[in-house]
């Protein structure tokens, strides 16, 4: 039986693959190679779908999280080089050799229990890259404790220390003086460890941000996430980049009341109507990833016109006022993301007025909807 679905999200492969080549464009410049961000399932977009398409633009590898996204990858077919990024639960290395993943270290009992493996094994030469915190306090060595391991590495001779790599916590503020103050520091710390005799080959720290905005950021390895699925991490990215956005967001009318003025809508009655008034129900709620915050504030396109959000949004509806469009009737189809006619309601638009980041609302509505690919 062929499953019907009320709502959907709409994936545009080909706005992925624009973005992935502008900001492509900007990595050579300066010699960089790209490692796509796939985890979360690709922002709510499809980790197998998008792996696959980026496995074929010439790409260093892909950046996860999850050892069974690696083995969902694999079992796609995908060959690049797969990249944890946070390290990897200690009963996990088996899979690591097996998949043939690069793990980021964050831990030293990460790098005693994968060389302790790889050394009965009889495996040399496991490629490993180490983290360090330079300002993200979340995981990564310290530099102290970054420099000990470096002057100790012939202590894991099964390992190949290939890489070392930090993360940019507020690259989206370009302004903001850490930035600088980050990367001179990763900097001397890349100098002292040369001098500790570690001579890395790969050296990555920059999310779609610090590509976009830090030339001295890119290195040889950039990491972007956010800007492959065409969403800005901040407004001035609008005036250096041309990105499309990857995600829409639909579904359609399923009721139409008229009521009079006066009329409380939804739970708490939040909302009165003004006037005698059309209200449309589209079975949309926050079990969708429409989230409640946006009671109240979000506006949906219909037939190429914005229409409000009114009262509280629900588990599996809210309610518009369609009281301008008199044609407006059941079936009709509802934009909650993405364009209809010459109108559009973006991402940043929506974390806006929901008070959140549009990172939040991509992996929701992704996750939680059937997923149609353009």
């Amino acid at each position: 039986m062929q499953k019907v679905y009320s709502n959907w999200v709409e994936i545009d492969l080909s706005a992925i693959r624009h973005n992935i080549r502008v900001l492509r464009a900007i990595a050579l410049k300066s010699g960089a190679q790209l490692m796509p961000v796939i985890k979360s399932e690709a922002y709510g977009h499809g980790l197998v779908e998008v792996g696959r398409l980026l496995d074929r633009e010439g790409i260093w590898g892909l950046g996860i999280s999850e050892i069974e996204e690696a083995h969902m990858l694999r079992q796609a077919g995908v060959n690049s080089p797969l990249f944890l990024l946070s390290g990897f639960p200690l009963d996990a290395v088996r899979e690591i050799v097996g998949l043939n993943l690069i793990p980021g270290i964050c831990r030293i009992e990460e790098l005693n229990t994968l060389n302790s493996y790889c050394s009965r094994e009889g495996m040399k030469r496991q490629p490993v890259h180490l983290k360090v915190d330079t300002g993200m306090g979340r995981l990564g060595f310290s530099r102290s404790r970054l420099l000990e391991i470096v002057k100790m590495k012939a202590s894991w001779p099964a390992l190949e220390f290939s890489g070392i790599y930090s993360h940019m916590p507020v690259a989206d503020t370009p302004s903001d003086p850490f930035n600088r103050l980050q990367l001179e520091s990763f900097d001397s710390i890349l100098a002292d460890v040369v001098k500790a005799g570690w001579h890395f080959r790969w050296v990555h720290i920059a999310n779609s941000a610090g590509l976009i905005h830090f030339e001295m950021a890119r290195y040889n390895l950039v990491r972007p996430g956010l800007g492959i699925y065409g969403v800005y991490p901040d407004r001035s990215g609008r005036d250096i980049l041309d990105l499309r956005p990857a995600m829409g967001f639909k579904s359609r009318i399923v009721d139409i009341r008229c009521v009079p003025s006066d009329t409380a809508i939804g739970y708490g009655h939040s909302f009165y109507t003004k006037r005698q008034s059309r209200i449309a129900v589209v079975p949309v709620g926050y079990d969708d990833g429409f989230i409640r915050s946006l009671s109240n504030k979000a506006e949906v396109l219909i037939h190429g016109v914005r229409c409000p959000v009114v009262g509280r949004i629900c588990m599996k509806a809210l309610m518009v006022d369609v009281s301008c469009l008199a044609s407006a009737g059941s079936g009709d189809e509802v934009v909650l993301l993405g364009c209809q006619g010459d109108e559009s309601i973006t991402l940043d638009e929506l974390a806006q007025r929901a008070g959140t980041i549009s990172y939040e609302l991509m992996c929701l509505l992704g996750r939680l909807n059937f997923r149609r690919y353009l």
